[in-house]
C-alpha cells in the first residue's frame, strides 16, 4: 500500500497521467490492486458530495450580478459540475458557506440574503432553501483572483470541463474558516484564525522571516481566547456582576449555542436535583439573533461562594481548544468538510486533511501549515507570471498586426476585393503577417492542459493531428484548392480579413497602435515584478475588500441590534411593566476576569506525566516475586535462581494438599477446608504451613428462626475449634516430602 501511494505521488509530481485499474486489456484483478486502486476511491467520492469548490466554480462561471435562490443555485451546481449525488448535500453546503453568525465563518464566501441560521441554535434554524437567496461575496473575488484560473488544473467528467482539482486562494482559507468533519478512519477539526494575522504570516514568509504562532479567533466574538501551552487554548465567555444577587452572561464559549446552553446548564441549575441543589432562583433572556444576554438571579451567599470558586467554572463558560494532531486537507484550497458543527467543547481536536497531491499530511502546528501553503502558492504565482507574460506578448503582437493591416489597406498594398481567400492569405504571408497569435497561444496551452489532465495522451494527440490534416486535405481537394497549406490557415487570419469596414480607418489604426503600446508597457512592468510583488498586490486588494465588507456588515449589525432593542422595550411597555433592559451588556456591571489557573495546572500535569513503558514479562517472573518475601536480601546468581525455580515447580507438581471436611449430623451447611500454603522461609528453605482457612457456605433461605440459628452456630463453633486442635500439625519443611537438598 505504501509503495503504491508513493508511486502515485511520484507520477503526480512528474506531471504524468493517473494510472487506472481497469482498461480494455484488463481481464483479472487481484485483491491487492482492488483495495489499493479501487476501494480507496469510495472514501474520497463520499467526501466530495458537499465540497464547496463545486459551488464556487458554478458561481464564478455564472457571474451572477443578482441574487439567486439557494435551491436554484444547487440545481445549477449539479448541471455545471456533473454532480452525481443528491441536491440536499449541495443545499446544506451553500447554506454553510453563507452563514455569518458567531462561530460559523470568519469570511462567508456567499452573502446570506434571508434566514440562514443564527447562534440561537447553531444554524439549525435556517429557512428552507426555496425561500432564501444568496450571491457571491465581493471578498471572495479578491480571495480567489480570476487570473489564477489559467494556471489551475481543471477536471473533466463525461467530456465536460468541470471544477479545478483545487482552488488556490491568496491565503489558506482552511485556517480562516476552520474545518470539521468525519471521514473513513479519520476526523478533522480545525479552529478559525484571524485573516489579518494570516496575511501578516504570509508577508513574513515572503520576506524570508519565520511566521508567528496564531491564536484562534472568531468574528464578532466578545469573549477571550487565552493560550495555555503551544497546542491548547481556553475560550472564555463573558459574565459580569450587577449587584449582590444578580449577574449577567453576555457571551458564551465558541459553538456553545444559546438554546443549548439554556437547556443544559441554566435550567438544571435552577431546578436542581437530589445530588445537586438549585444554585439560581430565576433567569431572564434578552437575546437577539447576534447577541446573548442572560440576567440571572441567585442568593447572595451562593453568589459569594460562586465567586470564590469562579463564576466561569460554575456556569460552564469555559472550553478548551486543542490543536494537536493537525493534518491538512487540500492545503491550498478553502475546502473544509461541511458537516453539522457540533456543540461539544473542543476537548480533542483531530485535524485530518489532504495535501495538494491528495495524500494525508500531518502538521504539528499552524505555522507548519502556513509554510507548506507558502511553497505551493509561490509556485502558482511563478506559473501565473509566465502565463501573463505570454498572453501580453500575444495580445500586443495581434494588435500590432491589425494596425499594420489597416495601414497596408489604406495605402492599397493589399487587395482583398473579388479575390479568393487563399489568395488573400498568400498576400498576408508574403507581407510577414502571422496567424492569430492569441489563438495559437491558447490552443497550445489547452493542448498541454488536456495532456496534463489525462484526457488525451501525447501519442493520441499526434495521431489526432495527423487525422485532422488528412481530413483537411481531402476537403480542400474537393474544393479544388491548389494551395492546401494556405487553405489550412484560412481561419488563422480571420482576425485580419474579418474586420469590419468601419475599422479600416486611420482613427482605428491609431487606436490599435496605442493599445499595442499599452500592452508592451504592461508587459515590461510585469517583467520587472517578482512573484512576491504579485502576491503582495493581491493581499492588499484582499484587505481593502475585507475592510469594505466588514464595515457594511457592522452597520447592518448595529441597525439590527437597535431595532431589536426598540421592539423589546415596546413589548414590555405595552404590558405596563418596567422598562426592558438593553440587549447589550450593562455598562455599570463589574466584569469578572476568567480564572485559567486550573486549566494551566492540568496542562502542566499532562506534560509532566510521561508515558511509562511497561517491561515485557519473562516466564516465571510473577512466581519469583510471589516467593521472594524479603526484598532486602542480597542478589542471587542466575544459577541459584534457576535451581530454586526448579525446586519450587517440582514441589507444586508433587505436593497434594489435604482437605479436611467436617460434616454436621443435623445439617450440611458448613464445610471446613484445610489448605497448605507454600512459601520461602528466612533460611531460603521451602516450607508448607496449614492455612486453616474456613469456607462457610450458608444457605440463608433455610434459616428462618433466629433462636435456632444461634444454637446451631454455637455448637458448630465448638466442633470447629475441637477439629482445629486435633488437626493442627507442626511446621513441615519441603525436605519432609522430597528429602534433603
Amino acid at each position: 500500500m505504501v509503495l503504491h501511494v508513493q508511486e502515485r505521488r511520484n507520477r503526480r509530481e512528474d506531471g504524468l497521467t493517473e494510472e487506472y485499474l481497469y482498461d480494455k486489456n484488463t481481464h483479472v484483478v487481484s485483491f491487492k490492486d482492488f483495495i489499493n486502486r479501487e476501494l480507496v476511491i469510495f472514501s474520497n467520492c463520499d467526501n466530495e458530495r458537499s465540497i464547496p469548490s463545486l459551488v464556487l466554480f458554478t458561481c464564478f462561471k455564472r457571474a451572477d450580478k443578482k441574487e439567486v435562490k439557494v435551491a436554484q443555485l444547487a440545481g445549477a451546481v449539479g448541471e455545471m459540475s456533473a454532480y452525481h449525488h443528491g441536491e440536499a448535500s449541495l443545499m446544506s453546503t451553500i447554506v454553510n458557506l453563507a452563514q455569518d453568525f458567531v462561530g460559523s465563518n470568519n469570511i462567508n464566501l456567499l452573502l446570506p440574503i434571508g434566514q440562514f441560521g443564527t447562534r440561537l441554535q447553531g444554524g439549525k434554524d435556517s429557512a428552507s432553501p426555496r425561500y432564501i437567496f444568496t450571491q457571491l461575496n465581493p471578498v471572495t473575488k479578491a480571495l480567489f483572483p480570476s487570473i489564477d484560473e489559467n494556471v489551475l488544473r481543471f477536471l473533466f467528467e463525461e467530456n465536460q470541463k468541470i471544477e479545478p482539482e483545487w482552488y488556490c486562494p491568496v491565503i489558506p482559507t482552511v485556517l480562516v474558516n476552520g474545518a470539521e468533519g468525519i471521514g473513513t478512519a479519520w476526523s478533522t477539526k480545525v479552529p478559525c484564525y484571524n485573516p489579518r494575522e494570516i496575511v501578516d504570516n504570509m508577508r513574513a514568509l515572503i520576506d524570508g522571516k519565520e511566521p508567528k504562532p496564531l491564536i484562534p479567533w472568531y468574528k464578532h466574538f466578545r469573549g477571550t481566547v487565552e493560550q495555555l501551552d503551544d497546542q491548547r487554548f481556553v475560550c472564555n465567555g463573558e459574565v459580569a456582576v450587577i449587584n449582590n444577587e444578580t449577574i449577567e452572561i453576555t457571551e458564551l464559549p465558541i459553538r456553545t449555542w444559546t438554546q443549548t446552553y439554556k437547556e443544559t446548564v441554566l435550567v438544571p441549575m435552577m431546578d436542581g436535583n437530589d445530588k445537586q441543589p438549585a444554585v439560581i432562583t430565576d433567569f431572564k433572556e434578552y437575546h437577539t439573533d447576534t447577541t446573548v444576554k442572560f440576567v440571572i438571579k441567585m442568593n447572595s451567599d451562593k453568589l459569594r461562594a460562586s465567586k470564590e470558586e469562579g463564576l466561569h467554572k460554575v456556569f460552564k463558560l469555559q472550553s478548551v481548544i486543542n490543536t494537536t494532531s493537525m493534518v491538512w486537507h487540500h492545503l491550498i484550497i478553502l475546502l473544509w468538510l461541511n458537516v453539522e458543527r457540533s456543540s461539544e467543547h473542543h476537548n480533542r481536536v483531530c485535524q485530518v486533511l489532504f495535501d495538494p497531491f491528495g495524500y494525508l499530511r500531518r502538521f504539528e502546528n499552524v505555522t507548519d501549515i502556513c509554510k507548506e501553503f507558502f511553497e505551493i502558492r509561490k509556485k502558482k504565482y511563478i506559473e501565473r507570471k509566465s502565463f501573463q507574460e505570454g498572453l501580453l506578448r500575444a495580445q500586443s503582437e495581434r494588435l500590432l498586426n491589425q494596425a499594420r493591416f489597416i495601414l497596408a489597406k489604406i495605402r492599397g498594398e493589399i487587395l482583398i476585393e473579388n479575390k479568393r481567400r487563399a489568395a488573400i492569405v498568400e498576400q498576408l504571408i508574403k507581407m510577414s503577417f502571422k496567424p492569430d497569435p492569441v489563438k495559437k497561444w491558447k490552443e497550445e496551452r489547452k493542448k498541454q492542459e488536456l495532456i496534463m489532465s489525462g484526457e488525451i495522451a501525447q501519442d493520441e494527440d499526434e495521431e489526432e493531428q495527423e487525422e485532422n490534416e488528412e481530413f483537411q486535405s481531402q476537403v480542400y481537394d474537393l474544393l479544388m484548392c491548389k494551395h492546401k497549406e494556405l487553405a489550412s490557415k484560412l481561419s488563422d487570419y480571420d482576425y485580419l480579413v474579418g474586420m469590419a469596414i468601419l475599422k479600416l480607418s486611420e482613427e482605428e489604426k491609431d487606436k490599435l497602435l496605442r493599445e499595442s503600446e499599452a500592452k508592451l508597457i504592461e508587459l515590461r512592468s510585469l517583467e520587472e515584478m517578482t512573484w512576491a510583488d504579485l502576491w503582495n498586490n493581491d493581499l492588499n486588494c484582499f484587505l481593502a475588500e475585507l475592510e469594505k465588507q466588514e464595515a457594511k456588515e457592522q452597520a447592518d449589525l448595529d441597525i439590527q441590534i437597535k431595532n431589536a432593542a426598540k421592539k423589546l422595550q415596546s413589548d414590555v411597555i405595552g404590558a405596563n411593566r418596567k422598562k426592558a433592559p438593553e440587549v447589550l451588556p450593562d455598562p455599570f456591571a463589574e466584569r469578572v476576569v476568567p480564572k485559567i489557573d486550573a486549566h494551566k495546572k492540568a496542562c502542566e500535569d499532562r506534560r509532566r506525566k510521561l508515558p511509562v513503558m511497561k517491561e515485557s514479562k519473562r516466564k516465571g517472573t510473577d512466581v519469583r516475586k510471589f516467593f521472594n518475601q524479603d526484598e532486602n536480601d542480597g542478589q542471587e546468581s542466575q544459577s541459584e535462581v534457576k535451581v530454586k525455580q526448579r525446586k519450587i515447580m517440582s514441589a507444586f507438581k508433587s505436593l497434594k494438599l489435604s482437605l479436611f471436611v467436617v460434616e454436621d449430623d443435623q445439617s450440611n451447611e458448613n464445610n471446613i477446608v484445610e489448605e497448605l500454603s507454600v512459601h520461602e522461609s528466612s533460611d531460603n528453605s521451602v516450607i508448607a504451613l496449614p492455612s486453616n482457612k474456613r469456607k462457610d457456605i450458608i444457605n440463608k433461605d433455610d434459616v428462618t428462626a433466629e433462636d435456632n440459628k444461634k444454637t446451631k452456630k454455637g455448637g458448630k463453633r465448638e466442633r470447629i475449634k475441637k477439629t482445629k486442635q486435633e488437626q493442627t500439625s507442626p511446621v513441615m519443611r519441603m525436605e519432609d516430602f522430597f528429602g534433603p537438598k
